[in-house]
């Protein structure tokens, strides 16, 4: 059942197609100094986030989740896993361009130049305040366009709501079956 552990205030984004659900407060404590060590510790203990975040009934196919952590490093802003559907991925330019989106949109993030740290690195970027970016790294290319905030709020799972992230499916008043997996 794929049930959000605790309360989490989330943020979706839509960048170049693609929906990245950030937890921009209330994700689980990761153990760990560096990125890497934080991504081992949700891979060993905390894969019902992922599951939450981006399956079914809440998520369409193709969304990815961001989880934003403290940075690892002095003058980052944050730390941020990126995860699928499959598992964790690396960042892509519409993950992080979403993950910058919902950052403004919180007031963490004002114009100017920010990194991010990741498993894979830091990630130095340039905030416009039209809401576009440019990554430093010419191999990242920024989509055309910002992101678009979708939703904004704190998502709690109550074990009665058949809507519920991951609720047992119910059947509806005209017999179809309602949230679940």
């Amino acid at each position: 059942m794929n049930v959000l552990p605790t309360p989490a205030r989330l943020v979706d984004a839509h960048v170049g197609g693609v929906l990245t659900r950030i937890v921009v407060s209330g994700g689980p404590a990761l153990a760990g100094t560096s990125m890497t060590e934080r991504l081992a510790t949700f891979n060993a203990g905390h894969d019902a986030w992922r599951r939450a975040l981006t399956g079914a009934p809440r998520s369409a196919p193709g969304t990815q989740a961001a989880l934003l952590t403290d940075p690892e490093r002095p003058g980052s802003l944050v730390g941020v896993l990126f995860l699928a559907a499959t598992g964790p991925v690396a960042p892509t330019p519409d993950g992080l361009v979403a993950v910058l989106a919902a950052l403004a949109h919180v007031g963490r993030l004002r114009p100017g130049p920010v990194r991010l740290d990741t498993p894979e690195g830091t990630i130095a970027a340039s905030f416009a305040l039209d809401g576009s970016v440019r990554f430093d790294d010419p191999a990242l290319q920024a989509p055309e366009g910002r992101g678009h905030i979708l939703f904004d709020g704190t998502l709690v799972a109550e074990p009665d709501d058949p809507l519920a992230w991951g609720a047992p499916a119910a059947a509806s008043p005209g017999g179809a079956a309602v949230g679940g997996d």
